[in-house]
């Protein structure tokens, strides 16, 4: 007689002790690392959900970045920069632009999603600014490929 067993095994994933830190789709990223454009989709309706959204993630809870119990209704700063050193605009200021990036705001977060379609770029390092306890700008980048 053939009796089967199934174990179950619990991997925690630690960020990095960097400050910042990008998540995509439950899977950390180190700074610095690469990930396609095919897998960064739209933000989903429930804002407390990051969906497939690129999220840069910082782990100082006493930051001005975002939004969070010192700010909860928004106004926090926080951003995305594409390859041309160019902000991601947030979605109030995209009108009916189409197949682009997008940027929101949430709890020590900040996401980077598609507005309107799929993005072709531009392709390239993407750089993530949230400012620091004091004030002071940190960043952390990843490379977004066409693969």
């Amino acid at each position: 007689m053939f009796t089967a067993h199934y174990y179950w095994y619990l991997v925690l994933l630690v960020p990095p002790s960097t400050g910042l830190y990008f998540s995509l789709n439950g899977i950390i990223y180190n700074p610095g690392s690469s990930i396609s454009i095919a897998n960064i989709g739209e933000q989903p309706g429930d804002r407390s959900d990051a969906g497939s959204t690129l999220v840069c993630v910082t782990t100082n809870v006493n930051t001005q970045c975002c939004r969070g119990g010192d700010n909860p209704n928004g106004g926090g700063t926080g951003g995305w920069l594409d390859p041309n050193n160019t902000p991601i605009p947030h979605p109030n200021v995209l009108g009916d632009a189409t197949n682009v990036f997008t940027r929101y705001l949430h709890s020590q977060q900040v996401r980077l999603a598609i507005w309107g379609g799929t993005p072709s770029g531009p392709l390239g390092v993407y750089t993530c600014v949230v400012p620091n306890i004091n004030g002071m700008d940190v960043s952390a980048t990843i490379t977004i490929t066409g693969t």
